[in-house]
């Protein structure tokens, strides 16, 4: 099953995706709900970031493929990116004058569907309402160059750094999933499987839900595989994963 969180008519509202018409339901998809008979073809709507999240989490250095000569982490390493990075699908990434290199991150980004507090690994997926797509938008002169910031807190959270959507998918495999990014419609080396996970996504939950509760609708970043690349103004960057769709945004100068 798909939901989308769309604007149609100046109303929010929640709804069912399927053959191309999105399908108004009663509340939201982490409370109980009834379809309605209000039905928009999507192409009539205004698709906005699928959640609006409590708490942003973003796990770092998850895959293999993107260590190069860093070490493996010992644990997962959680960071916040603050809930007004969030952009939906098609609206424009800023880079700010002054960032330097920003690349882009492309991830599947996990959605919690019920309160969980030291949830076991075992059943950390019973927590889980379903997945979507985000970009960790990150400027590596802030984050990691010469005089670069004591914390990731305008590197990895400035305005419009954290794409999200365009829709949510409960039916994903977290064991089997594929990341593709394309820059201007061309592959880019940030991609991956599931495989290439360091933690997988059930000790992510676990290892988070020791320290910090996570309630319905607060979401992770689960990681980023591959090399990423740096976006230009006019840049137009996607993230692709089947079984969701596909995350697209143009690049714009501030």
């Amino acid at each position: 099953m798909q939901f989308a969180r769309y604007l149609a008519h100046g109303e929010i509202a929640y709804g069912v995706v399927e053959d191309g018409m999105v399908k108004q339901i009663t509340t939201t998809p982490f409370e109980d709900y009834q379809v309605t008979d209000h039905a928009h073809p999507l192409e009539h709507v205004q698709l906005l970031a699928p959640v609006v999240p409590g708490k942003v989490v973003a796990i770092a250095l998850n895959y293999s493929t993107h260590l190069g000569e860093r070490p493996a982490p010992k644990r997962v390493e959680g960071f916040y990116k603050p809930h007004n990075c969030i952009i939906a699908d098609g609206e424009n990434i800023v880079l700010p004058a002054d960032a330097g290199r920003v690349d882009e991150e492309g991830e599947l980004v996990i959605i919690i569907g019920k309160t969980a507090k030291n949830v076991s690994k075992e059943n950390a997926l019973d927590y889980v309402m379903g997945y979507t797509i985000g970009n960790d938008v990150s400027a590596r002169d802030w984050q990691n160059g010469p005089e670069k910031d004591m914390q990731w807190w305008r590197a990895k959270g400035a305005d419009t750094f954290g794409p999200l959507g365009p829709v949510i998918s409960t039916d994903i495999d977290p064991f089997d999933f594929t990341i593709q990014v394309l820059v201007n419609g061309e592959k880019t080396a940030n991609k991956a499987h599931s495989k290439d996970l360091i933690f997988d996504i059930p000790t992510v939950i676990a290892e988070i839900s020791k320290y910090v509760t996570l309630d319905p609708g607060d979401i992770i970043y689960s990681g980023t595989p591959g090399q990423t690349s740096q976006l230009q103004p006019g840049d137009v960057v996607e993230v692709e994963i089947p079984g969701i769709g596909v995350l697209r945004n143009p690049v714009v100068s501030e």
